[in-house]
């Protein structure tokens, strides 16, 4: 009978539907980032020989009883994990608060229907996932199918491990492939609790594995002659190495969702309480540990001092929401661990240095890695605080003239994930945004996503698309059938 385990439990690799030893024998030590308390210090780091099992495993799935499941087979598959998710999701998911300081309030809601719905939705495109016909008015009649990859590895991010799994499982497996997911070194526990629950749900043996590591566990997936590929999110620093690596080793197809800097544009007719709601909840969310945080505000220079007085104010009353993570009634939890706490402390000191410090820019406490959230102005063009992705609680404000201006200021980066444009003028947010460099953009909202649509970036924010039919084309290979009809 499957049951969530305590976080100590988890000392091994999920491999062909089993949890086994790692050949290697090295060990990672997690920590509780409200007061760094050691969590665990068992998690498995699997090595060279765990990576090669568990990819003869899932060549194995492939190309066993999985290859000959039906589209309806699968979505059933699908939908009965979301059911059995409904029991299990909740304290899987408070395994990872544990060492992300993700607050456990987000969990009934915004975790939990986020995934469900990945599920459900993915579920219904098991079937339809149609191929191509040609006449033959050359006397070839042309066939187009679809097929899937083979092995493929989600290489996940630890600001939000379990929905990421399931983000890049649910189009993989609709599409007949198998997965060995590696979660974040920083919170793998969530990952490999949820495991067992594939097989459950009646996927075979071995067509889902879980495989803790840290970066050099990534690195041997990344380039293993037998990946098919690989879907990556994280920093850009990173996503380059597995780019290298895929490249280097059997040119594996490369999803890479990477970093932003999104830009927020307010003009002066917009709503400005709905412009205030969004931004603030777009730096909040997961203490800024997002990729496509609202970090960049531009306001029109006619508005700009009720709006800047407003969001001051609000990201003031926001760091009396920080608080101990596993409680339910906090919403605003510490950065995940202290590297990621002094890292974002080294930049907001050297943005006090190069801006106007307007809020924030604290820890709070003696303990843990909680960061007031934080707000800077008057920034100078090559200020850090302004160029650099900061992945913490941490927004520069800015003002603008004209529409011009602003997208010049907007386009002036290489990230290019999120844009939000705030007007009651359609003519103008149309216009607008048109023109923002970003993958997705907003009207009158930002850092939100939706599965229907595709969701990636432009510039260094990545290659490919998640999410939507678009990822679907990701999991899939085109093959031609050429008949001839005068044979």
């Amino acid at each position: 009978m499957y049951t969530v385990q305590s976080a100590t439990e988890y000392t091994k690799l999920f491999i062909d539907g089993e949890y086994v030893e790692s050949r290697s024998g090295e060990k990672l030590e997690l920590r509780n980032p409200k007061d760094n308390t050691v969590v665990t210090s068992h998690v498995p780091i699997a090595g060279e020989e765990d990576v090669d099992r568990a990819v003869t495993a899932a060549e194995a799935a492939f190309n066993g009883p999985w290859s000959g499941f039906s589209g309806a087979k699968r979505a059933e598959c699908l939908l009965k994990l979301a059911s059995l998710l409904e029991d299990y999701l909740e304290p899987i998911l408070t395994l990872d608060s544990l060492t992300t300081g993700n607050p456990v309030s987000i969990i009934p809601t915004r975790e939990k229907n986020y995934i469900k719905n990945c599920l459900l939705y993915y579920a219904g495109w098991t079937d339809k996932q149609r191929g191509d016909y040609f006449p033959a008015d050359d006397g070839f009649v042309k066939l187009v199918r679809h097929e899937p990859l083979g092995v493929c590895v989600a290489i996940n991010p630890y600001n939000s491990p379990v929905a990421s799994l399931f983000i890049k499982a649910a189009p993989c497996l609709a599409t007949n492939n198998v997965l060995i997911v590696k979660p974040s070194e920083k919170s793998p526990l969530g990952s490999l609790a949820v495991a067992p629950l594939f097989e459950l749900a009646g996927f075979p043996k071995g067509v889902v594995q879980v495989l803790s590591g840290g970066g050099a566990t990534g690195a041997l997936l990344s380039k293993h002659m037998r990946v098919r590929k690989i879907s990556f999110t994280g920093s850009v620093s990173t996503g380059k190495k597995i780019q290298i690596m895929a490249a280097q080793s059997n040119l594996k197809r490369v999803t890479l969702e990477l970093g932003g800097k999104s830009p927020a544009i307010i003009f002066e007719d917009a709503n400005i309480e709905n412009a205030l709601t969004w931004t603030i909840n777009g730096i909040l969310a997961r203490s800024g540990q997002v990729c496509v945080a609202a970090s960049r505000v531009y306001v029109q220079e006619s508005i700009a001092g009720e709006f800047i007085q407003a969001y001051k104010e609000r990201m003031q009353a926001a760091a009396k929401q920080l608080g101990n993570p596993q409680d339910p009634q906090t919403t605003l939890g510490p950065l995940a661990d202290a590297a990621s706490f002094e890292r974002v402390k080294a930049m907001v000191e050297r943005g006090k240095t190069e801006a106007e410090l307007l809020a924030g820019g604290n820890q709070q406490g003696d303990s843990g890695c909680f960061m007031e959230p934080t707000v800077f102005v008057n920034p100078k063009p090559d200020a850090q605080i302004l160029l650099e992705e900061v992945f913490g609680p941490v927004s520069v404000v800015m003002t603008f003239k004209t529409e011009e201006e602003v997208l010049a200021l907007a386009n002036d980066t290489e990230f290019g994930l999120m844009g939000g444009v705030f007007t009651r003028d359609i003519t103008r947010a149309l216009r607008v945004s048109a023109k923002v460099e970003s993958g997705v953009v907003g009207i009158n909202c930002i850092s939100v996503m939706n599965l229907q649509v595709p969701f990636g970036g432009k510039k260094s924010s990545g290659i490919g698309r998640e999410f939507g039919e678009y990822a679907l084309r990701a999991f899939t290979e085109p093959k031609t059938v050429l008949i001839n009809m005068n044979a």
